[in-house]
Order: C-alpha cells, then structure tokens, then sequence
C-alpha cells in the first residue's frame, strides 16, 4: 500500500537506469534503459512519455502491481488489485538483465513492498518444484536411483529439515521410484 502517493514511479530497468538525482524528474523510463509508470497515470520509456490509465489519487493509498514476462517480454501492471493491461512488450529483445524499479521525487512519500512471486523459467525448474515437494529431504533424495547430476541438481532445491522418512513414505520410494 502507499500512503500519500505522490511521484513515485514504478517499472524495471537495467543497470544502466540512473537511480539518484538532485532534482524532481521521472527517473525512470528518461532513457532507454528503464520502463516505468508514473503517479499521473503515463508510461515512460525512451524520455518519451504516453498515457496510460487514470491520474493516482493524491493522499490515498492505491495499491500498484507488476508483473514481468521475461519470455514473452511484457511487462504489465495492477492498480489496486485491477488488470491495467500490459504497458510494455518487447522487453525480451533487451540483451541486459533487468531489475524492479520503485523511485519517488517527493520527501514524503511511502512505498511498502507487500509481496513477490517468481514463477519458473523453464520446464526443467518446473518439475524440480513438483519432485522437492514429495522428496524434500536430502535423506529421500539419497535413496533415488538417479544419475549424480539430476541427483546434484535436485539437492540444490531440498531444504534440510529435522523431518525423518516414515515407514510409508520408504515403502512408496521403494515402489514407485526405483
């Protein structure tokens, strides 16, 4: 939520993307190497801006939302839980690494950040999620009969817990893994 949302601009950017400044500009999106959204509604990229939704509501707390497809290269946002639609495509022809971006010109301005999600690139780290969920302990993992890469690779994601493998849990890795 953020309380008193005044120029504050939301977005990703590269490492490139300038971060401070002595004076009250749109940071982000002022060059090609940040896309962002303003208080007033626009989006910005390129030093060019474009309208996009409605202004932010001044001393209000409005709830912003970003979500970035990194492979279908969009990036779209929320205002207060609302689909706004996506604001940029082609992100994925951006050969740099990109980073969420929050930046304010207003000394009395708040922002908290309430959550974050990523979801899985990649088929592989998918299913890797779906094994840890059942063999979530190093213990379980040991007693598959799988090649020491996937073995290695899977380990990577087990988190060690005090949990010790159960009877039932032994007897179903006995007969449905090997």
């Amino acid at each position: 939520m953020l309380p008193a949302l005044l120029r504050m601009m939301f977005g990703i950017g590269t490492k490139k993307a300038r971060l401070h400044v002595n004076m009250f500009t749109n940071l982000l999106g002022e060059d090609r190497n940040g896309w962002g959204l303003s208080h007033k509604g626009l989006l910005w990229h390129g030093g060019v801006a474009r309208n996009y939704t409605k202004r932010f509501k001044e001393n209000q707390s409005t709830k912003i939302g970003l979500l970035f497809d990194g492979i279908a290269g969009t990036l779209t946002y929320y205002k207060d839980d609302v689909c706004l639609g996506i604001a940029f495509r082609g992100l994925n022809e951006v050969r740099e690494p990109l980073y969420p971006i929050v930046c304010s010109t207003a000394a009395k301005t708040e922002m908290l950040l309430s959550e974050t999600r990523r979801d899985f690139v990649n088929l592989q780290d998918r299913c890797r999620a779906i094994i840890i969920k059942h063999i979530n302990t190093r213990e379980k993992l040991d007693r598959l009969a799988l090649p020491y890469f996937i073995k290695n690779y899977l380990a990577e994601a087990v988190t060690e817990s005090n949990a010790t493998v159960t009877p039932l849990e032994l007897h179903l890795i006995d007969q449905y893994l090997y």
